[in-house]
């Protein structure tokens, strides 16, 4: 009887551990550790704060200059889980901010005008997004990078082609920040319609900056816009336009807007987007700038996304499209395909960078506008 009964035993632990190995639900992490370069900016300043109290988040990790270590240590006494670790320097800490994180976001400096010009915006950022991303190569190659800097249009690719020089590069990785313009798109629907904001979606397609984004009210939840009128009228506020100049006017070219409060909540709720994903939420959406087929005539394009484990595993494509939103898209392709190239040549700029190392051909342009526009003046 004793043997029958440990013969038996035997045969059902034999069993459960067979049946465990077979089972094919994966194991999710219950947290992720986030690391905010450009922590010491103001956007960088309210983004740790909102990030700070993110039940997913179990380590924030925020790189920057000097006063980045008094803002951790102050952020530290927040009563929440999150536990903060500062890296001081400019570059020289990226390394060690980035080796262990799971998201890594990549703010812009300070110091620009929104009226900056795109390619003096690219020149001044686009050599240490550059240096970030071959670092991220070497020190968190699977972590998801999210693109803040603006133009969000060229540094996006310009990441990407850094990372396609080495063995990590994976386009559901790389996603540029559509954030901003997803909350004024959903903001506006919300007030247009008499409705709560926070309870407002509108999907996103085009480019993640607002003079390139088009939200397709058509689609819009709980209640789409309906008539040509009604969507031309909300679509000329969230460009910036004035109505009875729109469609001739389609935005504010070279215009960054500057809503740094704004743009942290919009971040940190893409943040949160990307962790549920990374934890095993099913229901892991958000609208981000990211590499994408649906379309011939550029490589990137802002559509709706679900996020997992290693990033973007599905991306839903263009949804049908009024007329009016069919010829914005056209538009900010066209346009996202000059920015594409801007990133490649850029590229090639600092790769081949010099004494006497000529600019790259968007700045000479750029530079030959300028100019042109002062003699004009002159005159």
């Amino acid at each position: 009887m004793k043997m029958n009964l440990q013969n038996l035993l035997k045969n059902s632990l034999r069993r459960s551990d067979f049946s465990s190995q077979l089972c094919t639900k994966p194991d999710f992490q219950k947290s992720v550790q986030v690391c905010v370069l450009g922590a010491n900016t103001r956007l960088g300043t309210f983004t740790s704060f909102l990030a700070k109290q993110n039940p997913l988040i179990s380590t924030l990790h925020l790189q920057g200059c000097f006063p980045i270590e008094n803002m951790g240590n102050d952020l530290n006494f927040f009563d929440t889980r999150c536990r903060v670790r500062t890296y001081c320097g400019l570059e020289q800490s990226v390394s060690k901010a980035v080796k262990s994180a799971d998201i890594v976001v990549i703010l812009p400096t300070e110091g620009s005008k929104p009226d900056t010009p795109l390619g003096e915006r690219v020149m001044k950022e686009g050599k240490r997004v550059s240096n970030i991303a071959a670092q991220c190569t070497v020190y968190a190659p699977r972590a998801v990078l999210v693109v803040c800097v603006p133009p969000v249009s060229v540094t996006t690719p310009l990441v990407a082609e850094v990372f396609k020089k080495t063995n990590f590069y994976h386009p559901g990785r790389i996603v540029g920040s559509a954030a901003l313009a997803q909350v004024k798109a959903n903001t506006l629907l919300g007030r247009f319609q008499g409705l709560d904001p926070s309870n407002c979606y509108v999907p996103m397609l085009g480019g993640p900056e607002i003079d390139l984004a088009v939200p397709l009210y058509s689609q819009a939840k709980p209640v789409e816009v309906f008539g040509k009128s009604g969507s031309m009228a909300i679509t000329a506020r969230f460009r910036g336009v004035k109505e009875e100049d729109f469609p001739k006017k389609l935005g504010n070219p070279n215009y960054i807007e500057d809503c740094p409060l704004a743009e942290s909540y919009a971040l940190n709720q893409l943040i949160s987007t990307i962790a549920s994903g990374i934890c095993g939420d099913p229901h892991a959406f958000a609208n981000v700038f990211v590499r994408c087929g649906a379309v011939d005539i550029s490589k990137y394009l802002v559509s709706t996304v679900r996020f997992s484990r290693g990033g973007v595993v599905h991306n839903f494509g263009v949804p049908p499209l009024s007329k009016l939103e069919l010829e914005l898209v056209e538009r900010s392709a066209l346009q996202i395909k000059e920015r594409e190239q801007m990133a490649l040549d850029y590229l090639k700029y600092i790769e081949a960078q010099t004494g006497k190392s000529e600019l790259p051909l968007f700045a000479k342009r750029e530079k030959l506008d300028h100019e042109l526009l002062k003699q004009k003046v002159i005159r």
